[in-house]
């Protein structure tokens, strides 16, 4: 029994037959400079966090570029994670700062002054549950920058107008009024 435990605790990987590194070993690594560790983290969470950056920025290589400036804050950073509470979660906090430094940073979001109520601009969503993931995100790329940038924050982060207004440093009648302008471009 204890032999059973202690194989399905050095993470196996069959196909390739080698031994996954955990969370743990991986931040040691990195912590002590290791390069195959830095690779290692960088290729365990680079398919979950390029999500992320797509989803703000104009292209795929502009993410990528956004999403290798998080990493090296990761690896510049690593010694500070404490344990508590997920790797995941925490580098994804480093990825997204990041990547809303660099909206601020590189697009303009312009205030649009006007009076907006809740039950202006409501649009279904059905259009964008039933395409693939990957047409989304191409399709949220389209975006001008202040519709991509509300629209990604409210819808895929979660993020309240008043947060998100702050953020940008607009309005959160402007936020409301860019998500729906943002909802009605994507549907179309």
């Amino acid at each position: 029994m204890e032999l059973l435990v202690k194989h399905k605790l050095e993470l196996l990987n069959p196909n390739l037959a080698i031994r996954i590194k955990t969370d743990e070993e991986l931040v040691k690594g990195v912590i002590a400079g290791n390069r195959s560790s830095q690779k290692a983290l960088y290729q365990k969470y680079f398919g979950n966090m390029v999500g992320v950056t797509l989803r703000y920025t104009k292209s795929k290589e502009e993410a990528y570029e956004v999403l290798n400036d998080a990493f090296l804050q990761v690896f510049k950073s690593i010694g500070k994670y404490k344990g508590e509470g997920s790797l995941s979660g925490w580098i994804y906090k480093i990825v997204l700062n990041t990547t809303f430094g660099y909206a601020r940073k590189h697009y303009k979001v312009k205030e649009v002054n006007l009076e907006f109520s809740s039950d202006d601009g409501t649009v279904e969503n059905d259009a964008l549950s039933n395409l693939g993931l990957e047409v989304i995100y191409q399709n949220i790329q389209k975006l001008p920058d202040g519709k991509r940038l509300v629209f990604s924050m409210y819808v895929l982060e979660g993020l309240k107008h008043k947060e998100i207004a702050e953020r940008l440093g607009i309005s959160a009648n402007t936020s409301k009024w860019y998500l729906a302008q943002a909802r009605i471009q994507l549907q179309d």
